[in-house]
C-alpha cells in the first residue's frame, strides 16, 4: 500500500514525510520522489507482546512517497512529470500550510489554507478531466471503425458520468462506483477516485488555540468531498521526535495535554481511510500485526502470512484481541467459549488473532 504526499512548495510537506518515516532530511529541494516506510504504532501489539514476551515484535506499516513540490504555475511538462510519480499510488496525503513564519514565504497565490486546498483540488480534477476526455475521444474514434463490445459500451457510459461529475468540481470518489465500474476505468489511474487525506500543518499558537484561519471552510470542504482531515503542528512533532527516550516523550506530551504524537494519529487516519484493518499472529517467537483490506476473507488473510497458507487453507483458529486481553490466556478464552474455527470465506474483522491450519 503506497501513499503519495502531495503539496505546494513551502508547506512543510517533506517535514511531515520525515516525521512519518523517520527519514533524515538532507535537502528540502528535490527533483525525484523518495519512498520510505512508516510504522503504524498500535498499542494492541504492545499489549500482546506483554502477554507472550516474544523474541520479535512487528507492527503494521505503510509506504509513503514524498513527491517534489507541485508548482501550479510551473512548466506543464514538470507538472506532468510530478503527476506521473504518483499515478499508481493507492491514496493521496495533501499537505496544506497554515503555519505563519515570516522567514518562509507563502506558495505563490496561495497565502492561506483554503486557497492551497482549492488549487490542489482543481489541479487534480483538471488532470482527471483531461484523461477522461482523451479516453472518450479514442473510444469515439474506435466506434467509427468497429462495433463496440459490451465492455466498451459500459466504459463509455461510466466515463460520461465521470466527466459530468468532474465538471461539477466533485471528486469521482463521491460517485460510489461499483467494483466492476472501478475496473472499467482502472487503467486511467484517476486521482479523484483515490482516498484523500488532508493534513493541515499548523504553528504552535494555532495548535494551542485549536484554531486557524479558514478552518471551518477546510473542514466543510473535506466533508463535502469525503476527505479525511487532521491537523499537525510540524514544529512540535519535530521536537517530540528529537527526544531520546520514551519517558521524555511521555512527559513532553503530558505537558502539552497531548494523548499521542500527531504523526502517529496521522498514520492511523491514513491506515483507516484507505480501508485497511489489522489482524494479529502471536507466539513466543513473534507477535505481529498484518495488514489487509476491509472485507478480506480468512483465506485471503492467510495468504498475507504465506502464499502456501492460502493455497492449502483448511480453517483458521480465531480469537478476538479484546477477549484475550480480558481473560489473559488462550486457554481461558477457550474455557469461556470465545475461541472458534472459521472457514475460508468468513470475513475477517479488525483485531482478530489468527492461527492458520493448512495442509503441508
Amino acid at each position: 500500500m503506497e501513499i503519495g504526499i502531495f503539496g505546494l512548495p513551502l508547506t512543510g510537506k517533506t517535514t511531515i514525510f520525515s516525521l512519518l518515516t523517520d527519514y533524515k532530511i538532507e535537502d528540502s529541494y528535490k527533483r525525484e520522489a523518495i519512498k520510505r516506510t512508516a510504522i503504524i504504532k498500535d498499542e494492541r501489539v504492545n499489549s500482546l507482546a506483554r502477554l507472550y514476551n516474544p523474541k520479535k515484535i512487528i507492527f503494521a506499516s505503510l509506504d509513503f512517497i514524498d513527491i517534489p513540490s507541485y508548482d501550479h504555475k510551473g512548466d506543464p511538462r514538470e507538472k506532468t512529470r510530478i503527476f506521473q510519480m504518483i499515478q499508481n499510488v493507492d491514496a493521496l496525503l495533501l499537505v496544506i500550510r497554515s503555519f505563519k513564519n515570516p522567514s518562509v514565504p507563502w506558495p505563490e497565490n496561495a497565502d492561506n489554507p483554503i486557497k492551497q486546498l482549492e488549487i490542489l483540488k482543481t489541479e487534480l480534477i483538471l488532470r482527471d478531466l483531461e484523461i477522461v476526455e482523451n479516453r472518450l475521444e479514442r473510444l469515439e474514434t474506435q466506434k467509427k471503425k468497429t462495433k463496440f463490445s459490451v465492455t466498451e459500451e459500459n466504459e463509455e457510459k461510466i466515463l460520461l458520468k465521470i466527466k459530468e461529475v468532474l465538471e461539477d468540481e466533485v471528486f469521482v470518489s463521491k460517485m460510489d462506483l461499483s467494483e466492476e465500474e472501478k475496473k472499467l476505468v482502472g487503467s486511467l489511474a484517476l486521482f479523484t477516485l483515490k482516498p484523500i487525506i488532508v493534513c493541515v500543518n499548523v504553528d504552535d499558537d494555532q495548535f494551542t488555540k485549536d484554531s486557524y484561519e479558514y478552518k471551518e471552510q477546510i473542514i466543510e470542504e473535506c466533508k463535502k468531498q469525503n476527505f479525511a482531515y487532521i491537523e499537525i503542528d510540524g514544529k512540535i512533532e519535530v521536537e517530540i521526535n528529537e527526544l531520546e527516550n520514551e519517558e521524555e516523550k511521555r512527559l513532553f506530551l503530558e505537558d502539552l495535554s497531548i494523548k499521542e504524537p500527531g504523526v502517529e494519529r496521522l498514520a492511523k487516519i491514513v491506515y483507516n481511510h484507505v480501508g485497511l484493518i489489522s489482524f494479529f499472529t502471536v507466539g513466543k517467537d513473534e507477535v505481529r500485526a498484518w495488514t489487509v483490506k476491509k472485507g478480506s476473507t480468512m483465506k485471503e488473510a492467510a495468504g498475507k502470512i504465506h502464499s502456501d497458507f492460502e493455497k492449502n487453507f483448511i480453517r483458521a483458529e480465531v480469537m478476538k484481541y479484546e477477549d484475550l486481553i480480558k481473560y489473559g490466556s488462550e486457554e481461558e478464552v477457550k474455557e469461556q467459549g470465545l475461541w472458534r474455527l472459521a472457514g475460508k470465506d468468513e470475513v475477517l474483522e479488525d483485531g482478530e488473532i489468527l492461527n492458520i491450519r493448512a495442509n503441508a
